[in-house]
């Protein structure tokens, strides 16, 4: 069995992000070009729908991000 804290508390999302704040930026302006882009193309073009592929991964990296450094800030306060 395993020994260590169980059930402990993550990490705040805002402490987080400033410890990899050019990665979260990255994200950020993938998301947002996506968005511009849509606004500015419309429902009915190709590059619109093309824009939801960054749109979502831009997503999903960034809560996979978020997930990986609470680990291991959990994992860092174990060993405190």
């Amino acid at each position: 069995m395993r020994s260590g804290r169980h059930g402990a508390a993550r990490p705040p999302v805002g402490v987080l992000i400033q410890q990899d704040r050019v990665d979260f930026a990255l994200f950020a302006l993938i998301f947002v070009v996506a968005v511009v882009s849509m606004v500015f193309s419309g429902p009915g073009s190709v590059v619109f729908w093309l824009a939801l592929l960054p749109l979502v991964s831009a997503v999903v990296l960034t809560v996979r991000r978020i997930e990986h450094l609470s680990r291991l800030e959990l994992r860092d306060s174990e060993f405190m």
